[in-house]
């Protein structure tokens, strides 16, 4: 007995053909993933650069010339201020000049030499609360390591360090893995496949239902004998195949443009990559089964998928610092498991036996989404 046909080849057949004949859609099919992600991968970055420094040093030793030296040498700040007057230096920070603020007292250098020690006033721009914490390490990073070389420079030079017996000096050597010179982009651009994935799949798929009621072409669906679940998956499966494309050209600018190594395996990362991307356009099919507008069913596919996509899966705000509440509702964000399999692959080298975890979640919520989706399209007007 012959297995009866289905229907999913023709409607796959039909959706290809309209992506075609719409340049506009056809146009965000291939380029806003490359788009977004030369907009994001430049400019999302933790790293801080050019930090404008304002000095007043009134100690004129070479004790404070020296720390002044380390704290520019270590090549995040660039030193646009000079005062005798700290006032100044406050009425800068006050109008945006700079955005650090160090003062050197007069008795620097002899209260280096003293048993208190010296003390240094660092004034800094607090306004943006990320920045500026950032901005701290690297101030106390580099002025304990320059005063540190400045104490045993000290000690040397008036005999006062020693080696005691049988105690071996301190060494400490700290090796940072996966991300040797902590480059930010390296963290940021596999999270940001992500992120264009999800927008884009759901925002492709959100109008499909919502398009055949505005052109009138939904009585045809309706009158045809083509069941709920051939239709979703034949508009599925024509918009999986853009959706790979944009993977792969992601992949590409991701590793040949921004530099960031694919350590894992490929197989692992496509394999999940399709998963991920069922997820997404059941959402979007979903959305546009059970809105009638297109344009309104586009625009709550953005709400629903870009947002949580950024906020709620660790693209860039760890999830354990979030509240209770909140870590709970990102069990729900398909791109938290994403996110995690996509920079374990990228940076650690791993593959199916590290991932398959997050690869069965997203497996689960990709089919309860198509499924859905079938349950929310009813063939009537």
């Amino acid at each position: 007995m012959r297995a009866p046909r289905t229907r999913v080849p023709a409607v796959l057949r039909k959706e290809l053909r309209q992506i075609r004949r719409d340049p506009r859609l056809l146009a965000a099919a291939i380029l806003l993933p490359v788009f977004m992600l030369f907009i994001y991968g430049y400019a999302i970055s933790s790293d801080v650069r050019d930090i404008r420094l304002g000095l007043a040093d009134l100690s004129k030793s070479y004790e404070s010339r020296r720390l002044v030296a380390a704290l520019t040498a270590s090549g995040h700040f660039q030193l646009v201020l000079s005062s005798d007057d700290p006032g100044r230096l406050e009425e800068a920070l006050d109008d945006r000049t700079i955005s650090v603020a160090l003062v050197m007292p007069a008795r620097y250098a002899r209260d280096l030499a003293g048993r208190k020690g010296a003390r240094v006033q660092v004034l800094i721009d607090g306004a943006d609360p990320a920045v500026a914490q950032v901005t701290a390490g690297y101030v106390e990073a580099a002025m304990l390591s320059g005063a540190a070389a400045e104490l045993l420079t000290y000690a040397r030079r008036n005999g006062l360090v020693s080696k005691p017996r049988g105690l071996p000096p301190l060494k400490l050597s700290a090796r940072m893995l996966y991300n040797e010179d902590a480059n930010s982009t390296y963290f940021i651009v596999p999270g940001l496949i992500a992120v264009v994935l999800m927008a884009l799949s759901a925002l492709l798929t959100s109008g499909t239902i919502a398009r055949e009621r505005e052109r009138g072409t939904i009585e045809q669906l309706i009158a045809s004998p083509i069941l709920a679940w051939e239709l979703m998956l034949g508009k599925a499966a024509a918009y999986v195949l853009v959706c790979l494309f944009d993977v792969v050209m992601a992949v590409a600018v991701g590793t040949l443009w921004f530099g960031v190594p694919l350590r894992g395996s490929v197989a692992a990362l496509a394999s999940a990559s399709g998963l991920f991307v069922m997820c997404a356009l059941g959402t979007g099919l979903l959305i546009s089964a059970s809105i009638r507008t297109q344009q309104t069913a586009m625009s709550a596919a953005i709400m629903l998928t870009m947002v949580p996509s950024i906020l709620l899966s660790g693209f860039y705000f760890p999830i354990r610092s979030m509240p209770a509440v909140v870590q709970w509702f990102t069990y729900l964000v398909p791109a938290r498991y994403y996110m995690v399999i996509a920079r374990s692959i990228f940076l650690k080298g791993v593959g199916f036996a590290e991932t398959w975890p997050e690869m069965l979640v997203l497996a689960g919520m990709g089919a309860a989404y198509m499924v859905a989706s079938m349950l929310a399209f009813r063939k009537h007007l």
